[in-house]
């Protein structure tokens, strides 16, 4: 089976149709949080995840959003979430509050998957970066492939026989490379690929700008190597 694996979607719907339109045929789509924050399509965005079936967990700006969190203050952050606190359906917020965690554990083709949006250790906001110190940690964890988010950054790393997988962001990366990130997971052989997907960035920095978003979201998105 091959399975999807994204994260960070961060209410930009055309990082996500770009993406999605990539893994068309896949088996299931795993989403590894922060569904929403940041940019200003989030009924888009999430209408997009719902009808696609991908089963997704909260991140750490979901669970803000939801009040589960308190938010930090950082305008970047705060100035998108009362956006989406004002213009959130209701049908889009039940599906948040159902989601209700930040961790989920599936079996899928026979393989032990647990996906986190922070880590292990806390779910929702410990960042686990490539340049981790410690991965030999991770064999406390009963997974065969462990999924995680919240970093913006792509990575696969093996401890023994686990796969630890970060998809990177399709929403926001941070790598100085815009393109839509996400990555394949090929259940018979436990190999992940790194993918990316490129989009029309500056359609989302438009809006962002219109809407009286940070400067930061936009230049962001605008950052290349």
């Amino acid at each position: 089976m091959n399975i999807g694996i994204i994260s960070d979607v961060h209410s930009n719907v055309y990082g996500l149709q770009s993406v999605l339109d990539q893994l068309k045929g896949m088996d299931t789509i795993l989403c590894a949080g922060d569904l929403v924050g940041y940019y200003p399509f989030v009924n888009e965005a999430l209408d997009l995840l719902r009808r696609k079936n991908v089963q997704c967990i909260l991140g750490n700006h979901d669970a803000y959003l939801l009040g589960l969190l308190p938010p930090p203050e950082n305008p970047n952050v705060i100035s998108p979430l009362q956006y989406a606190q004002k213009h959130i359906s209701p049908e889009n917020m039940k599906f948040l509050k159902d989601i209700g965690t930040g961790h989920r554990e599936v079996t899928i083709d026979g393989l032990h998957v647990t996906m986190f949006h922070g880590s292990p250790w806390d779910e929702f906001e410990e960042y686990i970066f490539p340049d981790f110190s410690d991965f030999q940690k991770f064999k406390k964890i009963r997974a065969d492939v462990v999924i995680l988010g919240h970093t913006h950054y792509s990575m696969v790393r093996h401890v023994e026989s686990m796969v630890i997988v970060n998809p990177g962001s399709c929403g926001q990366p941070r790598d100085w490379n815009p393109a839509a990130s996400y990555a394949v997971l090929d259940t018979s052989t436990k190999e992940v690929v790194l993918q990316r997907a490129s989009y029309d960035v500056e359609i989302v920095c438009e809006r962002a700008r219109q809407e009286g978003f940070p400067e930061y979201v936009v230049q962001v998105l605008q950052r290349r190597k």
